[in-house]
């Protein structure tokens, strides 16, 4: 266990504004401090898990298409309160049947790619104190960005998906991916 570090442990990443982690555990170590939260979930078998994320937080479920908008949304809710805001971007994976809620099945690459997209789009508009487990997820984009639906598809994620669900919901799935709509799900408070 991480010592912690004025009432935060290293793992809550509290000292960056924009930060990174995978599955609601993730959401758990790094929201508490938070302000916004963006849920990366490329494939979305299931909704955003409202009730399982820290109450406080408006939550914006993530599109490849919307990152800028995304980004623009963090300016908005920065410049209403008046100071520094910070964001928790996760990659939300396959969430474990056996317990639900906890850890990812798996390395959710879609997702990681779609949180590195989403930090990518913050720091070209200048909000990029982020942490490294954030800079790492943006290079991981910034490096494969031209491979991005190739990569969904051809990856353990996308696959299963795609076997489970069909050729018809993949294409669903990269519509709703791709598109450009900011999709705010919860408004959370606004605190100070």
């Amino acid at each position: 266990m991480t010592a912690p570090i004025n009432d935060f442990t290293a793992e809550s990443q509290h000292r960056y504004q924009v930060r990174f982690d995978v599955g609601l555990d993730g959401a758990r170590r790094i929201g508490e401090s938070a302000h916004l939260l963006v849920w990366c979930d490329v494939l979305a078998a299931v909704p955003v898990p409202l009730d399982a994320l820290p109450a406080h937080l408006q939550i914006i479920d993530a599109r490849f298409g919307a990152t800028g908008a995304i980004a623009q949304q963090l300016l908005a809710v920065q410049a209403a309160r008046g100071e520094r805001t910070m964001v928790a971007v996760i990659a939300a994976g396959s969430l474990n049947s056996a317990a639900p809620g906890s850890a990812p099945q798996g390395i959710p690459i879609e997702d990681h790619l779609l949180a590195g997209a989403v930090v990518d789009a913050l720091g070209a508009v200048g909000i990029d104190a982020t942490s490294p487990e954030a800079a790492v997820a943006a290079a991981a984009f910034q490096g494969l960005r031209g491979a991005v639906g190739h990569l969904i598809t051809a990856s353990v994620g996308g696959q299963a998906f795609a076997a489970e669900r069909g050729p018809e919901a993949m294409r669903a799935a990269r519509g709703r991916w791709e598109s450009s709509d900011l999709m705010v799900v919860r408004q959370g408070e606004m605190p100070v």
